[in-house]
């Protein structure tokens, strides 16, 4: 074999190898820690995070995703993608789970105006402020929303807003839940999470934008 053919040999199975190293970089990568990261496409979202979240396999895999779906712990925000029983945090200091779904900021109305442009035409008049500094309204009966409460911060639920099912009577044993959403850097998030976090509304919000915003590739 001529040497001329031996250096294009080798000039091929370099860029071979080359752009196998920036794939494998592109979806797989080692955080500080050892752990797994992955990186996926969300509509024009890069998001890089641990695969530890991701509750699904495709989002352990990365990619192309239509949504990223996570669990974390609160308040320590530590993955919680494959946790089977529910972590309510009704005792004070235990954790408790929060279930993310992280998609591209495409509807219309931002979700810091769905109490004024959404919301308010559904509820009851009576207003209840919250020993936690949230105001609760309930949901007219034969709504969208019948069955719930809304849960927001003052005057119009800008800071915070969750809807949340009203408590079974008789109690079925269920963890009662609250949905809330918000919008981050280009991402719309819906959270899942517990009544019992209600109280702590305030970090509880401040730790999921951070959480959202530390995925964010750049």
């Amino acid at each position: 074999m001529s040497p001329a053919i031996k250096t294009l040999l080798a000039v091929c199975l370099a860029i071979l190898l080359l752009g196998a190293g920036a794939t494998t970089w592109l979806f797989l990568r080692r955080g500080p820690a050892g752990a797994d990261y992955v990186e996926a496409r969300v509509g024009d979202l890069r998001l890089a995070y641990p695969a530890a979240y991701a509750r699904f396999p495709p989002g352990r895999n990365g990619g192309r995703l239509d949504s990223l779906e996570i669990a974390a712990t609160f308040p320590d925000l530590r993955p919680a993608g494959e946790a089977t029983l529910p972590l309510t945090g009704v005792k004070p200091g235990s954790p408790a789970l929060v279930f993310l779904s992280i998609g591209p900021a495409e509807r219309k109305l931002d979700p810091a105006d769905l109490v004024s442009m959404l919301y308010s035409r559904f509820l009851e008049a009576d207003v209840v402020e919250t020993d936690n500094g949230l105001i609760r309204r309930a949901f007219q009966d034969g709504s969208p929303y019948d069955g719930e409460d809304l849960y927001f911060a003052p005057p119009e639920g800008r800071a915070f807003a969750a809807r949340c099912a009203k408590p079974t009577v008789p109690p079925d044993g269920l963890p009662e839940t609250c949905i809330a959403a918000l919008r981050e850097q280009g991402a719309d998030v819906e959270m899942r999470f517990t009544t019992a976090l209600l109280p702590q509304w305030e970090k509880l919000a401040e730790g999921m934008r951070a959480l959202v915003k530390s995925m964010m590739a750049r």
